[in-house]
């Protein structure tokens, strides 16, 4: 049996179901927000949006249904955490896929930024997503031999241990990336005002990356550091929100009506006609039908 405290096993899930509820509330406006703002995006982004978002819902559902079966059907038992419950096996593999669908469209949007389409990032992507899916695979048919949770099959310790090292090697990576990327647009920015955007979009990106890797890290610190208690779920469970948020907020903040949002917005081809911006000195730069204006187009920078 586990150790009896009800702070490292009750307490531990009942506060990560509450933070999954909440941020999979945020992901439900921002997915509202995403389709209602962005008509014109590819066929192919709006349909991974809608897929991610809904393994995100089900995830949740997993969840709640984890925490219905250990706070009230098998309260009192401890040892229930140990069994192998869809939220720590199915739940185990979802965040598996989301992270690695998410990780694709940031290193997607990357290779876009880069003016030489540089290879390097994709590169040292497509192995480290193809090693989480077969490791999150793997841990989960283990899982269901063994009839343990994932996390506390002793057999599946180091392939847990490098499936979350690994994710977090990627998020960081691709933080660094896309801010090697926009460093060099920066440094070719004509006013004051596309340089300030570029720099918030550099804070944006590498906040984006930190988050993600954050939990991933404080996950495996947490599953080895607390062995035998349910500490580690304050911040695995919570992983498949947080990317599913991650690449929403991204999507989202395109709007910012600079020409480095139009940068930003055309890695997605957001846009299927010429955009037209009008640009002020030290002023934020708007929106503009007028033939005049400095017209960019997708083709020009995709």
């Amino acid at each position: 049996m586990l150790p009896s405290s009800n702070d490292t096993t009750y307490g531990a899930y009942f506060i990560s179901t509450m933070l999954c509820a909440t941020l999979c509330g945020v992901s439900c406006m921002q997915t509202f927000s995403y389709y209602t703002r962005y008509v014109r995006d590819d066929r192919w982004l709006k349909t991974m949006v809608a897929v991610i978002f809904t393994i995100n819902v089900f995830h949740t559902a997993l969840i709640v249904h984890g925490a219905y079966a250990y706070l009230v059907t098998h309260f009192g038992d401890s040892s229930v955490f140990k069994m192998i419950l869809p939220v720590s096996s199915v739940g185990f593999l979802l965040t598996a896929i989301v992270s690695v669908c998410v990780q694709g469209i940031f290193v997607v949007k990357a290779h876009r930024l880069s003016e030489t389409r540089s290879r390097m990032l994709p590169s040292l992507w497509i192995p480290l997503a193809l090693f989480e899916l077969v490791a999150a695979f793997y841990c989960v048919t283990k899982s269901y031999q063994s009839g343990n949770n994932v996390f506390f099959t002793a057999s599946l310790k180091g392939v847990v241990t490098s499936y979350l090292a690994v994710m977090a090697v990627i998020d960081i990576a691709i933080a660094i990336f896309l801010v090697k990327y926009l460093r060099m647009l920066h440094r070719q920015a004509m006013t004051f005002a596309l340089s300030e955007m570029i720099q918030r979009l550099i804070i944006f990106s590498v906040l984006s990356g930190i988050w993600t890797a954050l939990f991933a890290l404080l996950d495996m610190v947490s599953y080895l550091s607390f062995p035998n208690t349910a500490v580690y779920v304050l911040f695995d469970l919570p992983l498949c929100s947080l990317y599913c948020n991650t690449l929403l907020a991204s999507l989202n903040s395109r709007d910012r009506g600079s020409a480095a949002s139009i940068k930003e917005l055309s890695t997605f081809k957001a846009a299927s006609r010429p955009v037209v911006i009008s640009m002020e000195m030290g002023c934020n730069s708007k929106f503009s039908n007028d033939r005049d204006s400095f017209c960019i187009c997708d083709s020009d920078v995709v």
